[in-house]
């Protein structure tokens, strides 16, 4: 029996010639990858140079970061730096901090995006610039008019991988969000990501205005239905799980949906918010 939660639930988170290390922590099957947080280093230093292990080496891999790039890393004390890697071999390697940056590339608040497969391909740009919105999690929904399970494979879904670590690349993120397989609105509504969101959300042109959560939420859900909406009876489902988010009177594609409602939750409750703390 799916397990029932409140929009509103209050928790709280809290060289070249070396062998290359495999990625760490990559892809758990064919259409998913499993999340991965900042890169971490004890000490940093504009110009001084630090080693690392094989772990970090690893991790570096994922990323497709290759020597004479950038990539960033924060400290103990949670300060970021971009550096530039200098060595990378399966043991560990080298780099050297060169930039200090002024405000952290990581999200204020962890957001799982929910989003109904799309056709014509349209997941890869919604996987792209999800991470690049700071999402910590993505969610590919298979709904009533969403691609079928079968479709996946035309979509390209093998790519999505791939396209969220380009993405996390380009945008200087350090971590790495998750991404779950493709699943049904059933079996999602009942996992674990939807059931720990405080504040759930489910862009709609139907329904009223939405009420502002009671404290500011830390762990947001948003949900986006495929071109046409969610079916009927999957609005009956959403009824008392989610919150209606009318975001004006216009009919907006659907990834066009993805971009406005995420920056939209930046605005209300994230990085986009004159007051949000940062670092």
């Amino acid at each position: 029996m799916p397990r029932s939660f409140n929009p509103f639930r209050d928790r709280r988170p809290g060289g070249p010639s070396h062998p290359r290390p495999r990625a760490a922590h990559g892809p758990t099957g064919r259409y998913d990858a499993a999340a991965d947080g900042p890169l971490e280093f004890p000490s940093l230093a504009l110009g001084t140079p630090f080693t690392f292990d094989s772990g970090m080496a690893a991790r570096l891999v994922r990323r497709d970061v290759n020597p004479k790039e950038a990539f960033t890393v924060r400290d103990a004390a949670g300060v970021f730096f971009r550096a530039g890697l200098k060595e990378l071999g399966a043991h560990g390697g080298t780099a050297v901090p060169y930039e200090r940056l002024a405000l952290s590339p990581e999200p204020v608040v962890e957001i799982t995006l929910a989003c109904a497969v799309l056709a014509r391909q349209r997941m890869i740009f919604v996987a792209q610039k999800a991470t690049e919105l700071g999402v910590a999690r993505i969610v590919p929904l298979l709904t009533e008019h969403s691609v079928p399970k079968s479709g996946l494979e035309h979509e390209k879904a093998h790519a999505w991988p791939g396209q969220i670590v380009r993405a996390a690349k380009q945008c200087r993120r350090s971590s790495l969000p998750e991404l779950l397989a493709p699943t049904t609105l059933d079996a999602f509504l009942a996992s674990a990501p939807a059931a720990e969101a405080e504040l759930c959300l489910c862009l709609d042109n139907v329904g009223g205005r939405t009420p502002a959560p009671a404290a500011d939420p830390r762990r947001i859900l948003l949900l986006v239905g495929p071109e046409g909406g969610f079916s009927d009876a999957e609005r009956s489902k959403l009824e008392g799980r989610t919150l209606p988010w009318p975001l004006g009177g216009r009919v907006l594609r659907a990834e066009t949906a993805v971009l406005v409602g995420l920056a939209a939750v930046h605005l209300s409750w994230g990085d986009f918010r004159a007051a949000a703390p940062r670092g």
